[in-house]
């Protein structure tokens, strides 16, 4: 009875630790996709200084 209580328990905390790992790899892309938009936008913006040294 142990011994399938064990089975269930691993294979159910197996489960869960799986989907939780998924969610946290996914913010965490989601998360450096985010910062990586903002870095690019930054980059496309032209500085004030810039606009200066244009004119």
């Amino acid at each position: 009875m142990q011994e399938i209580e064990r089975f269930f328990g691993n294979l159910f905390s197996g489960i869960i630790n799986r989907f939780k790992y998924s969610a946290m790899d996914a913010a965490d892309r989601k998360m450096r996709e985010t910062i990586d938009d903002q870095i690019e936008q930054r980059r496309q913006k032209p500085k004030p200084q810039d606009r200066e040294d244009q004119e």
